[in-house]
């Protein structure tokens, strides 16, 4: 019979301990990405961070995976961690392929409502009242655009749309930064959700142009502002 072993209290406090200190660090790191304070480009010390605020290297090390994986932060190879590059011209790129992709998820779901309209007004109706519920408006807004395109049931442009995303995710990021697009988001994605309602494919079209085109002039304007402090 196997020996039962008691958990062990210290490990498991040094576990939480870390696991909070993480998001603290994973705050204050993004913040200072999002507003300039870190430069792109500029390489991250490990050590000097954790000595500034006096913790181990472990929380700044999970903190800079996380980051990462949004791509605010780039992982070089026996180099180190650096600030993702941020330009005007990738922002204009990635913007165009998003309107593409989006746009055509929208013939996708046209075609898809005449064969299952009930199915297909059941899933609007759930991603109506998931724009209502989630309180962090990043999470929700990114989610909502995802399940946009994942209502067209075609396969591979879900899987670019999902590579996309990594690469939308830092300009995604700084605009819900900006101060007061919180409403503006809001009221953009209600409407289109309106217009998935009453099935007027030409208005959905018009709407998500209409939004994509204004997060890309405003995401512009402070990739402007955070490159002329350089």
């Amino acid at each position: 019979m196997a020996a039962y072993n008691k958990p062990n209290k210290e490990k498991e406090w040094n576990r939480l301990e870390i696991k909070s200190l993480t998001a603290v660090v994973l705050d204050d790191i993004r913040r200072r990405i999002l507003t300039g304070d870190f430069r792109p480009g500029e390489r991250i010390n490990e050590s000097e961070i954790a000595l500034k605020l006096g913790i181990s290297r472990s929380p700044v090390r999970e903190a800079l995976r996380v980051l990462e994986g949004e791509g605010l932060i780039t992982t070089l190879p026996r180099k180190g961690s650096f600030i993702t590059n941020i330009s005007a011209q990738d922002v204009e790129e990635l913007f165009e392929i998003r309107e593409i992709l989006e746009c055509h998820a929208i013939d996708c779901i046209k075609k898809r409502a005449k064969k299952s309209p009930d199915e297909l007004g059941a899933l609007i109706e759930e991603i109506g009242r998931e724009l209502l519920k989630e309180p962090d408006i990043f999470t929700v807004i990114s989610g909502f655009h995802f399940n946009l395109v994942e209502l067209s049931n075609n396969y591979r442009l879900i899987e670019l749309y999902k590579i996309l995303g990594v690469s939308l995710k830092r300009y995604q990021l700084i605009y819900h930064s900006i101060k007061g697009q919180r409403d503006v988001s809001m009221e953009h994605h209600q409407a289109i959700v309106d217009a998935l309602k009453r099935g007027n494919y030409s208005d959905i079209k018009k709407l998500l142009k209409r939004h994509i085109r204004y997060v890309e002039g405003t995401v512009k304007k402070q990739i402007k502002e955070i490159l002329s402090d350089q």
